[in-house]
């Protein structure tokens, strides 16, 4: 087993929040944001089935089973999808930061 505490590559912190992105016809998406640099650490999705809220029990977990598709990614082009990935994730990640900071919801 492999545990590891997620800290910020720019400046260090730990002190981290996870921000989750639920659209239409898209798996949720968890941006982890640095508190003390505001930039973001890293982009999750939450894989088919993968996603429970603790506090609110069962029909958390069965959102979750009907959110996204749950298909792995092809293997053949993982570069190319990474590159994409990374470059929607920090163009998304801006637009989430932005409406936060536009509806009062940035602690």
């Amino acid at each position: 087993m492999e545990i590891h505490r997620q800290t910020c590559q720019f400046c260090g912190s730990r002190n981290l929040k996870n921000v989750l992105v639920r659209e239409p016809g898209e798996q949720d998406r968890v941006f982890v944001q640095c508190r003390g640099c505001r930039k973001m650490v890293a982009r999750y999705i939450i894989s088919h089935g993968g996603y429970y809220h603790h506090g609110k029990g069962f029909e958390s977990y069965l959102k979750g089973l009907t959110r996204g598709s749950g298909e792995l990614m092809s293997g053949k082009n993982i570069k190319k999808d990474f590159e994409t990935i990374k470059i929607k994730a920090l163009d998304k990640f801006d637009r989430v930061v932005k409406w936060l900071q536009e509806n009062g919801k940035d602690d």
